[in-house]
Formats: structure tokens, C-alpha cells, sequence
């Protein structure tokens, strides 16, 4: 026999505790008793009772606390063959790291507050495969598909604009990367792409088209604001300078929306802006758990059967034939009656 709560098990050394309780019980009724009679007269009027039927009524009654400290215990025997089938749906996030993403339009500044989008919907997450891809002008895997949200939020933590070594925006190629990530299998594919639209390779439209033929369905984030911002840059001096194109001119960066919202459109998705309250968020996940949920995993378990309601029935049959026990005498209380 084994025990899910083995532990409960020590409760019964209160089971000599509560017999002493008892005892103890029975002598402080003889105690009152003597405050307001003299002590000759207890065993007169204790005639009535019937102390085998007493003694029954404790035996009983501390039994079925033994059997109900040993159901508490949850006591298994038997073995039963258990299959347990994950469901869920894999998710890749595309998330743009390239340095247009360390503008302050946006609170701390993009880069930090698309971790933080990120970061919640992995929270909210149950069951689901993830995977993190960071793209600047190339793409790189940064987290496999996994159900370890604990793996995700550490590698996701280690994203910033210095993780892809190389300039520009390729959302294309971030979309082409994704898609890669999924298995011939999937019957549902979900891309999240965060960024703030600025595409320099323009290629985006025709990747997310292609992913639509490939069953994948699109949602864009948008990360920044429509009025824009510059980029701060970090000299070597360690001062604060601004990023410029080849002219010499300070860089304006905007938030695309049009852009993003057409990668959304060809994809069958939708583009959300970012807001304060991180509605968009739970908005995506409502959307993906529209969709039907695919059976990714499945584990053989072999256990042991719950057997604590045969202990606990009789525990309750003890309870009732206790409760059914009279504990006075019959012949002597006619008896008394008559005299």
C-alpha cells in the first residue's frame, strides 16, 4: 500500500491522546457530579446507563477517526496506465531588436517596453509552445519552441539592440525565420511580430502572404508613436548623441502603422498599437485561443489507484452505528418508573 499524504499518518499518535481524553472526560463527570451530591449516590444513578454501551460508542467513534486519518492519507494500491496529452498552440514571437528600438517615445524606451508586452503574454500563457525570434537586418533564434516559460522569460530578459550585430530592419526575413520554427505537422501557426514598422528591406508584405499559404496567421504589435522620436546613441566619452543617416541629418523614427497593419492583413491577423494598459495583450490571447488547439505532446503514466473511499465508508458506517447506540437501560428505567 502506498500514500499520497503519508504524512497524515502521524495523526494517529493523537489516537492514545484522545483515549486519555476520554478517561480524563469520565472522571471529571464524576467530579461535578460530587460538587452538589454525596459520592454514594453516583453509582445509583449511573445504574441506568449502560457502560458496555459507552465503551462501544468510544470504540466506535475513535475507529472511524483511525479510518479517516488513513483516508486523509490517501492509501493507493492497484496500478492503472495513465496517457496525458498536452494541447496547445505554437507561437512565435518576432521581436524587433534593431536600434531604432531604443527611441524614448515610448516608456523607458521601445526595445524595454516590447520585452515587457512580451514578457505578460508569456504569463498568460497555459499549455502553449513559444519560441523568440530577434531580428535587426538579419535574423537569429534566439529561444527554441518550448512549454518552459521559465527558459523563455531568461532569454527573453537577454534581448536589447545589441543582439543582432547587423543594421536595418528585415521584418521579411524575421517572418520567413518563424515560419521555419514550425513543423510540417502544425495544423495552426501563430507569428506575433513586435516592431515598430520601419522596413528597409520591404519585403514583409510577400513573406506574410506566404505564410498565410503555409496556415500561419499573423498579429503585429506596434511598438512607438505615430509623432516619432530620435534614437539616443552612447558616444565612447560616454555621451549622449543621436543617430544620423549618411547626410549627416539626425534620424526621425515613426511608428508605421499602415506597414504593420497590412503584414497583419495578408496573414489573416490584426495589428494592435501598444497602450498603457496592456489590453492589446489579452486581445492576442483571446484571438489565439479561438483557434482550434493541436495535440503536440502525449507521456504514458503508470499510478496507483485512489483507494481512500473504502476507508472513508466505513468511517461514515462507524459514525451511523454509533449514532444508534442507546446507551440507557431499558428494564431499569420501566423499573424506576413504576416505583
Amino acid at each position: 500500500m502506498r500514500f499520497g499524504n503519508p504524512y497524515i499518518l502521524f495523526m494517529l499518535l493523537l489516537i492514545p491522546i484522545f483515549w486519555i481524553y476520554i478517561g480524563m472526560a469520565k472522571q471529571k463527570r464524576k467530579r461535578m457530579f460530587e460538587s452538589f451530591a454525596e459520592p454514594r449516590f453516583y453509582n445509583f444513578f449511573m445504574q441506568e446507563l449502560s457502560h458496555f454501551h459507552l465503551s462501544l460508542k468510544n470504540v466506535l467513534l475513535v475507529t472511524a477517526l483511525i479510518f479517516m486519518i488513513i483516508a486523509a492519507a490517501r492509501p493507493r494500491w492497484g496500478k492503472e496506465m495513465q496517457i496525458v496529452q498536452k494541447k496547445g498552440i505554437d507561437i512565435v514571437v518576432a521581436i524587433d531588436v534593431s536600434k531604432s528600438m531604443d527611441a524614448t517615445d515610448i516608456k523607458p524606451n521601445r526595445i524595454e517596453r516590447a520585452k515587457d508586452q512580451i514578457s505578460l503574454f508569456i504569463d498568460q500563457l497555459k499549455g502553449d509552445r513559444i519560441a523568440v525570434v530577434a531580428f535587426a537586418g538579419r535574423s537569429f533564434v534566439q529561444c527554441p519552441l518550448t512549454d518552459d516559460y521559465s527558459a523563455t522569460h531568461m532569454f527573453l530578459n537577454l534581448l536589447d539592440t545589441e543582439t543582432v550585430p547587423s543594421y536595418g530592419t528585415d521584418i521579411g526575413g524575421a517572418i520567413e525565420q518563424s515560419i521555419n520554427l514550425f513543423g510540417e505537422e502544425n495544423k495552426h501557426k501563430v507569428i506575433i511580430v513586435v516592431s515598430d514598422g520601419e522596413d528597409l528591406e520591404e519585403n514583409a508584405i510577400d513573406a506574410a502572404k506566404e505564410a498565410a499559404k503555409q496556415n500561419a496567421v499573423i498579429y503585429s504589435l506596434g511598438i512607438g508613436s505615430p509623432e516619432g522620436s530620435t534614437i539616443p546613441l552612447t558616444s565612447a566619452n560616454g555621451n549622449t548623441e543621436y543617430a544620423k543617416n549618411d547626410k549627416g541629418d539626425i534620424v526621425f523614427t515613426k511608428l508605421d502603422i499602415s506597414n504593420l497593419t497590412k503584414i497583419a492583413n495578408s496573414a489573416n491577423g490584426r495589428f494592435f498599437p501598444i497602450t498603457p494598459q496592456q489590453s492589446e495583450i489579452f486581445e492576442i490571447l483571446r484571438n489565439i485561443n479561438m483557434i482550434e488547439k493541436n495535440k503536440f505532446d502525449s507521456k504514458e503514466y503508470i499510478r496507483y489507484k485512489e483507494q481512500y473511499k473504502y476507508f472513508l465508508l466505513t468511517a461514515l458506517i462507524l459514525l451511523l452505528t454509533e449514532t444508534l447506540i442507546i446507551t440507557r437501560r431499558k428494564k431499569k428505567l420501566e423499573r424506576i418508573i413504576h416505583e
